[in-house]
């Protein structure tokens, strides 16, 4: 997944390569830094990226292999303007695909059973997810004191103190497995959910702020509309005013990365990890290549769009390194991605969900279950299902580094237990992911502060990527997008 490697060894750069006027290293092709230079290279910008893996995509990948589709990653994304202006830019709006309605459910394990999770306030009063007692505690959130304003607090912290141990222990540490497999009582409220964390600093309570938000959220739509009304001569609708989406592609997320790599054409340089970056006289010097054929080139700015991890690998100055030191030590926990497919009649439940959330109180092997063939179609072939089991990540990374064999003998436990599936699978996928998701842990306000000071006292270098702004899929387009308008901007400048 990285995008650099040690230059012990190596050989004296090399003579350095001149890059046209206004010319951009990106280096990391995972989705921001593929979107990033997408961006660019539509504005006219002369880009290079350099990947170090053999392929583009990051942790974005398909495989389909007798006929069932499986996600090596990320299996959907919600939908944004940006995402959606993307998507019509790439002209891949045809093969797009929305979840299925049954995905709005999710289900939850407690005591062994799957309780569906409560996603209104009526179905909050009623589910038996929760104890009456925990369902009291709710009630009087509003009444609850709000935090030190100066606490960077935990997330088990936060929930604790506003909803109660019952509600963090069946809603949100499930929640918190299947977005950032990690730990809550490690995880910072404020980074890992700025938008919650906000909701008690402006309203003094998460209800009252939810309701209030939803208000302002009806309001803005009402404007756009009365606004539109009053322009009958503008433009089709803009991917602007498309609502959000839970979406993939016809053949899967690759095809997004596919697609932008096609468009980057010989701008994109696979198996080319980059050694050393340094500022020069007047420009930014990025030396790539393996020992013995190494290149230096000369351009105007370079994106950093490489896992935070990536960057104790590189020859960097001491100008850079100062700065940037903390951003090396973001955890990321290893991740297990097994995807299998069973007859239909081997599988005793419906599969009428997007999947199973898994609290870590039930003392489970597996972080979680994505029910793969319902969440889309033709996921699996006639007669068939697939669910995509994950395991590992902050709570069991131990379990994460199983092999294939063993790694599906500990989930079948499970299965049988929760799903009713007996029998063997019929096809197995396992992709294993060494550091899997950046862990927003407390204190890391010192590593957004260390990105930001690297980025100030080094003028043309730019630090992006799922350490930074997000960890999902449409994070990291957003993020590509605004790196790549912010690099446009400086090199206007620059001038």
């Amino acid at each position: 997944m990285g995008s650099a490697v040690d230059r012990r060894g190596a050989t004296e750069p090399p003579d350095i390569e001149r890059g046209e006027p206004r010319s951009v290293i990106v280096i990391g092709a995972g989705i921001t830094g593929l979107v990033a230079a997408y961006e660019l290279k539509r504005r006219g910008v002369p880009v290079t990226v350099y990947e170090a893996a053999p392929r583009a995509g990051g942790a974005i990948g398909t495989s389909l292999a007798d006929g069932f589709l499986a996600e090596h990653g990320p299996n959907a994304f919600v939908s944004s303007p940006s995402v959606e202006e993307l998507i019509t830019r790439l002209g891949l709006q045809p093969d797009v695909v929305e979840a299925n309605p049954d995905a709005n459910k999710r289900y939850v394990v407690r005591n062994g059973r799957l309780l569906p999770f409560p996603t209104t306030p009526p179905a909050l009063l009623f589910t038996s997810l929760l104890s009456l007692r925990a369902k009291l505690r709710v009630l009087f959130e509003p009444l609850v004191k709000g935090g030190p304003r100066d606490l960077d607090e935990s997330v088990a912290s936060f929930v604790r103190r506003r909803l109660g141990p019952e509600v963090l222990d069946y809603a949100v540490n499930p929640f918190i497995a299947g977005i950032f497999t990690g730990d809550p009582e490690r995880l910072s409220m404020a980074h890992a959910f700025p938008r919650v964390y906000e909701l008690e600093r402006e309203f003094g309570s998460l209800s009252k702020g939810l309701v209030m938000s939803l208000r302002r959220a009806r309001r803005d739509a009402a404007a756009a509309r009365a606004s539109a009304a009053d322009t009958p001569n503008q433009l089709p609708a803009s991917p602007a005013t498309v609502g959000a989406r839970l979406i993939s592609f016809r053949d899967g997320l690759q095809v997004l990365t596919d697609t932008l790599t096609d468009a980057l054409g010989n701008a994109l340089k696979l198996a080319t990890p980059v050694r050393l970056v340094h500022r020069g006289e007047s420009r930014w010097v990025v030396e790539s290549g393996p020992d013995g054929a190494a290149r230096a080139r000369a351009v105007d700015a370079v994106v950093l769009a490489a896992p935070a991890h990536s960057l104790a690998a590189m020859e960097l100055p001491a100008a850079i390194r100062k700065h940037a030191m903390p951003i090396e030590g973001v955890a990321y926990p290893p991740v297990s991605s097994l995807t299998l497919g069973f007859r239909r009649e081997d599988v005793a439940h419906p599969l009428d969900a997007f999947g199973v959330l898994v609290p870590s109180v039930e003392q489970r092997q597996i972080l979680g279950i994505s029910f793969t063939s319902t969440l889309f179609p033709e996921r699996a072939p006639e007669g068939h299902v697939a669910v995509t089991v994950f395991v590992g990540g902050a709570r069991q990374p131990e379990q994460a580094r199983l092999q294939t064999d063993a790694l599906v003998r500990l989930v079948r436990t499970d299965l049988r237990d929760l799903l009713g599936v007996r029998g063997e699978p019929v096809f197995a996928k396992h992709v294993f992911w060494p550091r899997g998701i950046p862990q927003y842990e407390v204190g890391y306000g010192r590593i957004k502060d260390a990105a930001d000071e690297t980025e100030q006292e080094n003028p043309g270098l730019y630090l992006t990527g799922n350490y930074r702004h997000g960890v999902s899929v449409g994070d990291c387009i957003a993020s590509g997008q605004q790196v790549a308008d912010r690099v446009a901007a400086y090199l206007t400048r620059s001038q």
